[in-house]
């Protein structure tokens, strides 16, 4: 009895264990991206850095410029949807290809009637339009990697405080600076907190009490905005956070980061030229005077770096004492000159390098030089689309989903055009293709229709029966002059003219009789001169063992 004890016992502890949580996250914690800079660097600096540098700026600019230079359009998500099974038909059918039901609908006009009207007018009490949202929004994670959407709801509640419909209300974005990802310590979102609908400022910790004002259910909370010393906490639905350099479970990392050094070389650069250029000052260096008063040189040192403290380009003067009476001034250089430092090529590096890392062609920053020509410039277009291609997939497959699904549309799709108009004259070219495509396969015996889209489909009726013969028993009409150069045309005008050429005529080949002393395979081409007179032939070959026709 004592080993089937001990048995039971150890089965049920076996299905007891649980996943072990490491006491340090930073060992095991897959996907998640603390909130936090190296070096003391804040958000608030890294934006500042951000709005400093002309290169940054001119990187982001021209991405979000041409991310949005089409706007954004409204899709049918589908052609028909199956009523009774849900499948949708990217093309018009007459039944289901599913459950072949024949019960079928369009999409739904009356789902964007809210969102159309909402999207074109001002989204939120300060009087922003939807495209001036989505530029602010570009413009965190090309500088910050995170982003926030925060839609204020109006909250439909039954009688048991149960949320039953809501109603977007306006649209704001959210602060990175201030915008906080409320998770545990695992990174998990909806666990550590729960807040009242009404008192948005009021977090609590068991999830089935309710509020200590209005006694409303609570909820969930997934993201915190502090500032001013205020919190105010959002529940599912409410906020929508991505990324598009690193994304990961919790948050992104900053491009300004990753290219601090560079953009605060470049900073320093353009600060020492501009000083030189202003003050009309030398080199920075250290002017050494000899003397024999050490004592009041170093008094005067004392207000020397007073003066430094408030201009780091301010010149010192030392005084030094001679040994034999004699007083002297002498420069010592501590820095080259911007030639000497060969400034324009470092500048020209860090800027390539900064402007890589976004995917900003120089052609983007007036900046000509170095083209190449046509075809080169050519190759930074298409990379320069390439970097805004990525960027519309984020908006396209993740964000506007999110907004689409809160205002309720199942039916359409919110989608950014590609930025670069497909050429007219390539359509036309592109269409030409295709009809000499369908007329070919015309001519090959295959049925052409064209569908409504203007698209072709082609379908070829197999012959009935076998032996060359019909199904009623008839013999298959054959083509006499198959294989020959005489074209239907060029056969209906001889026959009718009572002019019927025979087949050595029409270029057909001549019936060879068998010979042993001859090979039984042809060694040059039946036609090689059929119609053709001998000079417009293939004259390399061997004359010896070529047949020709008589």
């Amino acid at each position: 009895m004592m080993v089937e004890d001990k048995r039971r016992f150890s089965v049920r502890n076996f299905f007891r264990r649980r996943t072990p949580t490491p006491k340090d996250p930073t060992i095991f914690n897959p996907g998640i991206q603390e909130k936090k800079t190296d070096y003391m660097i804040t958000t608030p600096v890294l934006y500042h850095i951000a709005q400093q540098s002309v290169i940054v700026r001119t990187c982001t600019t021209q991405l979000k410029n041409e991310i949005f230079r089409r706007g954004y359009i409204w899709k049918e998500k589908f052609a028909y949807k199956c009523r009774d099974c849900g499948h949708e038909h990217d093309e018009p059918v007459e039944t289901c290809a599913e459950c072949k039901s024949v019960s079928l609908e369009k999409p739904n006009k009356e789902q964007l009637k809210y969102a159309e009207k909402f999207i074109e007018g001002y989204i939120n009490n300060s009087d922003q339009l939807f495209i001036d949202i989505l530029k602010e929004l570009e413009d965190d994670l090309n500088i910050m990697d995170d982003a926030y959407i925060i839609l204020k709801k109006e909250y439909y509640i039954d009688g048991n405080g149960e949320i039953k419909m809501h109603k977007i209300k306006e649209m704001f974005r959210g602060d990175p600076v201030t915008m906080t990802i409320y998770t545990d310590e695992d990174g998990e979102k909806g666990t550590q907190g729960f807040t009242c609908l009404n008192h948005r400022d009021q977090l609590h910790t068991e999830p089935y009490s309710t509020c200590d004002e209005c006694g409303s259910p609570l909820h969930p909370v997934y993201y915190v905005n502090r500032c001013h010393g205020q919190e105010q906490h959002y529940i599912k639905g409410e906020v929508l956070h991505f990324s598009k350099y690193n994304p990961s479970r919790l948050y992104g990392l900053s491009p300004i980061l990753t290219l601090w050094n560079h953009i605060t070389t470049l900073l320093a650069m353009e600060n020492y030229v501009n000083s030189s250029y202003s003050k009309a000052r030398m080199p920075r260096g250290l002017l050494a005077v000899q003397t024999r008063n050490i004592d009041s040189m170093k008094s005067f040192w004392r207000g020397v770096k007073e003066k430094m403290e408030q201009d780091p380009h301010f010149i010192p003067v030392m005084g030094i004492e001679a040994e034999n009476g004699k007083g002297s001034i002498e420069w010592i250089k501590f820095m080259d000159s911007l030639k000497e430092m060969d400034y324009i090529s470092v500048k020209d590096d860090l800027r390539d390098r900064i402007s890589g890392f976004y995917g900003v062609s120089k052609v983007f920053m007036s900046d000509n030089s170095a083209s190449g020509g046509l075809n080169n410039e050519g190759m930074q277009i298409l990379v320069t689309n390439r970097a805004v291609e990525m960027a519309q997939t984020i908006w396209n497959n993740y964000v506007f989903p999110f907004i689409t699904k809160e205002f309720g549309i199942s039916d359409w799709e919110l989608k950014l055009p590609p930025s670069e108009e497909e050429d007219e004259i390539a359509k036309l070219r592109k269409r030409e293709i295709e009809v000499n495509v369908a007329a070919a396969i015309k001519n090959l015996g295959f049925e052409v229709t064209m569908d409504d889209k203007g698209r072709f489909k082609y379908s070829k009726e197999q012959p009935k029966g076998k032996g060359g013969k019909e199904e009623g028993g008839g013999e298959i009409a054959l083509d006499p002059y198959a294989g020959t150069n005489i074209d239907q045309s060029q056969l209906g005008q001889m026959m009718e003219a009572g002019n019927r050429p025979t087949k050595e005529e029409a270029g057909a080949p001549a019936e060879v009789k068998s010979n042993r002393n001859k090979p039984s395979m042809s060694v040059g081409p039946d036609k090689r001169f059929s119609g053709l007179p001998q000079e417009a032939g293939n004259q390399n070959v061997d004359r010896r063992s070529e047949r020709r026709t008589p």
